[in-house]
């Protein structure tokens, strides 16, 4: 029932030494990485002095989330015909004032940042990096890892976990605390990579959505389904879409396969994101984007 997808994988974005295979399961199309590591192991593909999330923002992902927000929020009329066409490519926020959020992996808390700015209490939790800063503690963000976690019951009216799930060697345990952290009727949305993307389909061992070893888990919209599911939530919506850096990304990892050289003065740039816009806009547009982004109910 499982059988091996790629020999031979390490790691492409900061080259920290290991070698992996990748399986996938027959039955539901699931790709997972072996060996499985703990916390612990895993802690070294994170490096603090490298990994991207621990550090400024990127000014372009910001503008990207800050935009995101703007346009959910409709509080711009004009902003919002503006942005329409663009639409399939802005990350969903859910947005009201007086609301509790929980970002679970939450980085440096870019996200949380602007959810404070539109009137939500806000927490975050992110088991690596360096020390918290003033700014990330008013954040309400904790350093610790979330079995070490105990928020009471019912405390949240949402949970945000963008592109985290991947990462996470225990599934199941994650998901069942998100549900019980969940007010009744609260929302869980979850961002994660697409195996039933092109690019996926066009790269293999080099798509970015797999970014070994740090993705162990990678779903597809119907195993995604079955496990929160099996947790006991309801599924409201799965979005499938785009963004220009999975094909950067992608291109990225192919070039470092090849030449074993991670830097290019475009490939990976803000400059190389905006001109490819128009692809994933494209691609979004058939449904065949490296990303999904599922929106649970308790």
């Amino acid at each position: 029932m499982i059988g091996v997808l790629y020999e031979e994988l390490y790691d492409k974005s900061y080259m920290v030494p290991g070698k992996f295979k990748m399986f996938r399961c027959n039955r539901c199309g699931l790709d997972f990485i072996n060996p499985i590591m703990n916390e612990k192991e895993l802690g070294k593909y994170y490096p603090e002095d490298e990994y991207y999330s621990f550090y400024d923002y990127n000014k372009l992902a910001l503008v990207y989330h800050k935009v995101s927000a703007l346009y959910h929020s409709k509080k711009n009329f004009f902003v919002s015909i503006l942005l329409k066409p663009f639409s399939s490519l802005l990350y969903t926020y859910k947005l009201g004032k007086g609301k509790s959020i929980l970002e679970i992996g939450c980085g440096n808390g870019m996200m949380l940042e602007i959810y404070r700015s539109y009137g939500l209490k806000t927490s975050g939790l992110e088991p690596y990096g360096p020390e918290l800063t003033k700014r990330e503690t008013n954040l309400g963000i904790l350093r610790k890892n979330i079995k070490d976690v105990q928020y009471p019951e019912n405390n949240f009216d949402y949970i945000v976990m963008k592109e985290v799930l991947e990462h996470v060697p225990d599934q199941e345990s994650v998901l069942k605390k998100c549900l019980k952290w969940l007010n009744p009727g609260g929302r869980l949305i979850i961002t994660v990579p697409n195996t039933d993307s092109l690019w996926r389909r066009i790269y293999g061992k080099n798509w970015f959505g797999y970014d070994v070893p740090r993705h162990i888990y990678n779903y597809s919209p119907k195993n995604i389904s079955i496990l929160l599911k099996k947790i006991g939530f309801k599924i409201n919506n799965i979005r499938v879409y785009d963004t220009p850096y999975m094909i950067d990304g992608s291109m990225k990892f192919e070039r470092v396969d090849r030449t074993g050289k991670k830097e290019h003065r475009v490939i990976f740039s803000n400059f190389s994101k905006i001109i490819l816009v128009p692809i994933s806009l494209l691609v979004n547009y058939f449904k065949k984007g490296s990303l999904m982004e599922i929106e649970c109910v308790k």
